[in-house]
């Protein structure tokens, strides 16, 4: 009220702008946050009187006691956006148009561009359109953005006629070319879910079943029947209950940015992990002893974007099903597979309206093969009433995946698999998986059904995997060894369903060791295979484990199944096939006494000079034939034979390797080279050929071509580089562990620590000054943490100076 008083009786400007600063800032400050919706109303509508005021303000300036009716000057303000549909949260940008007509009179230019400057310079979040009113149609056609835009105009202050002849223009541009519009936005709904998929960090406005999912139904609403909300569609198009559902979702979502703001302190939409624990706390979350707040809210979040997804695009479908039809009749009935059934690129279509039982959905949906549902099939299957079906010929169905995610979509698969309510929207922040727990598991079945190896299977055994991929991790989210846990419940619900192997309860105890053993072991050592081998006993297992292991990994996200990867776990499956095969041919010594026979057998090798010959028999470096084939052991030798000081090659593709060899006698400062790198290293193998020391070092990922030339350089300074690294990395005791009983030439050193720059340098550095020789090692890290294997030669008395090279590195 005083603000209010004060603009019709005070005449100075700064006082008056001083007052607007200081309202506007203890309303931002002060604002008491309550609910989602109700918030946002009360706060669109604080926002309203600020704007109204400023605007009454600027009439009185300009004309001071002479000033026309409001609705005589021909200035409209429009709110669009989430400012035009009263969904502004804290921190969003204020969106509003100023429609004119230019009548000279009025001076209409200089009172819109102060009205402007003015809401800037008081603080507000402005952005703004300005549009002369004959500009509207032709402006609206320009782009998809400004129609869609134009369709939440809401008004504000200013003139209630042009407001009218607004609205008119606003019925010409809703009208016009529906179609294109509605599939437009239908388009653009789908590549956005494409671009932000559900995950566990979700977007919750632009991603899959956030606000604009909510946005893009009603503006197709509005184009088709100007409803002005969308509880109109209720109940031709969604049922009360659905929308009920759907409210209460969307009510969710909107409490959840309104808190992400506060707590970001800035305009925010992915819900990023830094800030989930302060908005579940904010939202009434409280720990638990077995689960987080965090957790809690995450799982309610992604609950609510499925739900909102599923009644948006069925309903959506609904809405826009006569504009999509690009087929003749006759070709519909080509692809009618049975009645109201229709195969179509794959994809399954049917009826929305229509009336049939679950198990006979089901029943149907096992004889036919596709790989996706429309939201029709999807929309019938959710609506149905539950019945029980056989589970067990659900798992010999070939490519599942497809059905598995509809019944998922249509919240039916958890009735299916009572084991599966328990992980659903169960989120895992591990730092590795990308998915939330239910999504991995059909995501593993999914990659799976892809895998060549796969598909040589029997059917028996096919069937076996599909349980397994999909039981694998519904131990999660219960206290203990998910592995462990999910066996059981495997077991148990096998058992129920007649399905009884013991294998499937094995292949989901054991589903992350060979992952483990190949990333983190020594796969050339004759002991960490043969104690693999004894847990694997036989070829049948070794060959599930392998595609499980190779499914599980590539459901974990995106490149994480990479070539070094791949190769690493067919290593481990070609050296644990030997040892149930051959088990006498574990030993290293006599693997390599196996491949030097051969090598000494082949032409090639041969015709090289009798002196590189011996040098390569007796070469130092068991690695050297442990780890290669005949033929790269040749070519290998063949590239290193003639060198003077030194060469290396750079390989680019699929990641970046760098191979170098150099003379004994030339030192080069691996570790200096490493840490200018800057890259993470995947993998080190140092060999000794007679006078050569050859190198090659793998790395995660694969550079632009212009960064090798760089890389030349930093090859080039680490032979001149006499300077030590200056590193401060130190360890603790427990966490280095040596052993010397690896193998009868090596040692090993196991490294975990949390995971920091330098450590294979360091450690590298320290060994080079005891004149320790390191053959092989090998990086990971998963959650944050280093686990690095050093492979290291006990010439030179290693085991001896290990008390002394530890004292060095703590």
């Amino acid at each position: 009220m005083q603000l209010e008083e004060l603009i019709y009786t005070s005449n100075n400007d700064l006082e008056i702008t001083k007052k607007f600063k200081e309202e506007i800032k203890n309303y931002l400050q002060n604002v008491v946050i309550e609910g989602g919706k109700d918030f946002f109303v009360k706060h669109t509508k604080k926002m309203d009187y600020f704007i109204t005021l400023i605007y009454k303000y600027l009439i009185k300036k300009n004309f001071d006691n002479y000033a026309p009716l409001m609705n005589s000057i021909p200035i409209s303000i429009i709110a669009l956006g989430s400012y035009g549909r009263e969904q502004l949260s804290i921190y969003s940008d204020i969106d509003i148009m100023i429609v004119y007509k230019d009548i000279k009179g009025f001076n209409i230019h200089s009172l819109i561009e102060n009205f402007i400057t003015m809401l800037w310079d008081l603080g507000l979040k402005i952005g703004h359109r300005v549009h002369e009113i004959k500009d509207l149609f032709p402006a609206s056609n320009e782009d998809i953005t400004i129609k869609t835009a134009f369709l939440e105009s809401r008004f504000i202050t200013g003139s209630k006629f042009l407001w009218t002849e607004t609205q008119n223009e606003l019925n010409k541009i809703r009208n016009y070319n529906k179609k294109e519009f509605i599939l437009a936005k239908y388009e653009e709904m789908l590549l956005r879910h494409q671009k932000y998929p559900v995950s566990m960090e979700p977007n919750i406005k632009e991603g899959f079943g956030g606000i604009r999912d909510s946005n893009t139904l009603l503006w197709i609403s509005k184009v088709l029947f100007n409803y002005p909300n969308t509880s109109y569609l209720v109940p031709k198009y969604i049922n009360e209950k659905d929308f009920r559902d759907y409210r209460t979702s969307l009510e969710f979502l909107f409490k959840t940015r309104v808190y992400l703001h506060l707590a970001a302190k800035k305009k925010l939409d992915k819900v990023l992990i830094q800030y989930q624990r302060e908005v579940a706390l904010l939202l009434g979350y409280s720990d638990s002893p077995r689960i987080k707040a965090e957790r809690k809210f995450i799982k309610d979040l992604l609950k609510a974007l499925w739900k909102i997804n599923l009644i948006t695009n069925i309903t959506i479908k609904k809405l826009i099903k006569p504009f999509l039809y690009k087929y003749s009749f006759s070709k519909i009935k080509e692809m009618r597979i049975e009645k109201n059934c229709y195969l179509c690129e794959n994809t399954l279509y049917t009826r929305f309206n229509l009336k049939t039982k679950f198990s006979e959905i089901i029943s149907l949906l096992l004889n036919i093969n596709f790989n996706k549902t429309d939201i029709s099939l999807i929309s019938i299957l959710k609506d149905s009433k539950y019945q029980k079906i056989n589970i067990k010929k659900l798992f010999y169905k070939e490519n599942l995946y497809p059905l598995c995610f509809a019944l998922y979509r249509a919240e039916k698969l958890e009735k299916i698999i009572p084991p599966f309510e328990k992980v659903k929207f169960l989120a895992q922040f591990d730092g590795y998986h990308q998915y939330p727990v239910d999504i991995h598991s059909l995501y593993t079945l999914k990659e799976l059904e892809a895998l060549e190896e796969f598909k040589k299977l029997s059917q028996k055994d096919r069937s076996i995997l599909r349980f397994s991929a999909f039981f694998h991790d519904l131990g999660k989210g219960r206290s203990g060894d998910h592995s462990i846990i999910g066996a059981r419940i495997a077991k148990n619900f096998a058992k129920s369903i007649g399905f009884e192997d013991e294998i499937i309860s094995k292949l989901i105890k054991y589903h992350t060791l060979m992952s483990n053993v190949a990333q983190r072991e020594d796969i050339y050592n004759d002991k960490v295979i043969l104690s693999f081998a004894e847990i694997i006993e036989n070829e049948r297992f070794l060959n599930l484990l392998y595609i499980l292991t190779i499914a599980d990994i590539k459901a974990v996200g995106k490149d994480i199944f990479t070539p070094f990867k791949a190769s690493l776990l067919k290593t481990l499956y070609e050296n644990t096939l030997i040892a149930l095969k051959h088990k006498e041919l574990i030993n290293e010594i006599t693997i390599r006494k196996r491949k030097e026979t051969i090598l000494k057998n082949k032409e090639e090798f041969k015709n090289l000079p009798k002196s590189l010959q011996k040098q390569v028999l007796s070469s130092p470096s068991n690695q050297l034939f442990l780890q290669n084939s005949i033929n790269e052991i040749l070519d290998l030798i063949l590239w290193i034979k003639d060198t003077r000081n030194y060469i290396y090659k750079i390989e680019n593709k699929p990641h970046l390797i760098i191979h170098l060899a150099k003379e004994d006698n030339l030192n080069f400062y691996i570790g200096w080279f490493l840490e200018k790198l800057n890259l993470n290293l995947n993998h080190l193998s140092i060999y000794k050929i007679g006078n050569i020391k050859y190198f090659k070092m793998e790395f995660n990922e694969k550079l632009e071509q212009f960064d090798i030339p760089l890389i030349e350089n930093y090859i080039k300074k680490a032979f001149e580089n006499n300077k030590e690294i200056k590193t401060e990395i130190r360890f603790n005791k427990r966490e280095i562990k040596i052993d010397c009983m690896h193998s009868p030439n090596y040692a090993a050193m196991k490294i975990q620590t949390p995971d920091k720059k330098g450590i294979v340098s360091t450690i590298l550095q320290v060994l080079d000054k005891f004149e320790i020789r390191v053959e092989d090692v090998k990086i990971s890290t998963q959650k944050n943490l280093a686990r690095d294997l050093f492979i290291i030669s006990k010439e030179n008395h290693f085991c001896e100076k290990k008390d002394k090279i530890i004292r060095a590195l703590t």
